[in-house]
């Protein structure tokens, strides 16, 4: 009798300790949720991911705080989520930095298509080419020919070394073959102050950013580089429409946690982030910052990460960019 009972015991705690990891995952979260911003708060990125939060807070019933962890280009924040523990409570707010990481520096602290498990895209928004108001500069025909008379002569103003507004013109510069000089800032709001002032000739940023200066009439937009036109700018083509189809850049984000985390957490954060996308509110006032909703599944963004870092490590290769 006293075997038979040791037997039952022993059955009894194993079917317990199976079941526990199930019951924890039905409960989820059953604590806050961390959601780490590699950025800057107050920046666009920042926006956005407490627009996230917000929202998500009310889907889980369960609060999603964003921790801003800046640094090393979001490298610092990107490999604290990597090396988190996989139990969905640590999350990451994903950006195209983190795909240009892998060939700018030589040791970035994490493996952007090895070390995270990818969640869904958020939204995308195209950068915007911008020109000094005082050049007489209303186009991109008419920028390649003033370019191209004035070789080595002009500049252009970044968020930084290594972004992808940077690696973005240089592709501009070889299709058009051009040679304008490149001027890195420290975030976009100093490329733009002195864009406007004229101590730089050309810029290219976000479009949330740029909107008020574009509004004064201190800079002057004359495309942006995407396929299609953004709502935030109507009147602003798209490098499609002036001979640059091949081109689709902008800035990106997207949710992932690091590698291991389970399928039903994936699942249940994808859901969350396409009731974010389908919210009409959310919708609006995201098209509003010149950000457009890019809904996916995880697989879906796997293989977007993977073709953005093919796409950009080759212009870092080419052109011998490194931040070390």
């Amino acid at each position: 009798m006293l075997k038979i009972r040791s037997m039952l015991s022993g059955l009894v705690a194993g079917l317990l300790a199976i079941s526990a990891p199930a019951q924890a995952q039905a409960r989820y979260p059953d604590r806050p949720v961390k959601l780490v911003v590699p950025f800057s708060a107050g920046g666009q990125f920042d926006m956005v991911a407490r627009m996230l939060a917000q929202f998500a807070s009310g889907e889980l019933h369960q609060s999603v705080i964003v921790e801003n962890v800046t640094g090393s280009g979001g490298n610092i924040g990107a490999a604290k989520v990597a090396n988190a523990t996989p139990d969905g409570y640590t999350l990451l707010l994903l950006g195209g930095n983190h795909t240009i990481a892998k060939t700018l520096y030589a040791k970035p602290g994490f493996d952007v298509a090895k070390d995270f498990s990818p969640v869904s895209m958020v939204s995308i928004t195209p950068h915007v080419v911008l020109v000094n108001a005082a050049l007489p500069i209303h186009s991109m025909a008419e920028l390649v020919q003033y370019a191209k008379k004035n070789p080595g002569k002009l500049s252009y103003a970044t968020p930084g070394m290594g972004t992808s507004m940077h690696l973005t013109f240089e592709m501009i510069k070889s299709n058009y073959g051009l040679d304008i000089l490149h001027v890195p800032y420290r975030g976009g709001a100093n490329a733009l102050t002195d864009l406007a002032a004229g101590q730089v000739n050309l810029g290219i940023v976000g479009i949330a950013p740029a909107q008020e200066f574009i509004k004064a009439g201190r800079v002057r937009a004359i495309a942006i580089t995407s396929k299609a036109r953004s709502l935030a700018l109507p009147n602003v083509p798209a490098l499609q429409e002036v001979g640059y189809p091949e081109l689709n850049a902008g800035s990106w984000l997207g949710v992932a946690g690091p590698q291991g985390m389970s399928a039903d957490i994936v699942a249940r954060w994808q859901a969350v982030v396409r009731a974010f996308q389908e919210d009409p509110a959310n919708r609006k006032r995201m098209e509003e910052m010149g950000f457009r909703v890019e809904p996916n599944t995880p697989a879906q963004f796997q293989r977007f990460i993977l073709a953005e870092t093919e796409t950009y490590g080759k212009v870092v290769r080419d052109n011998k960019i490194s931040a070390d």
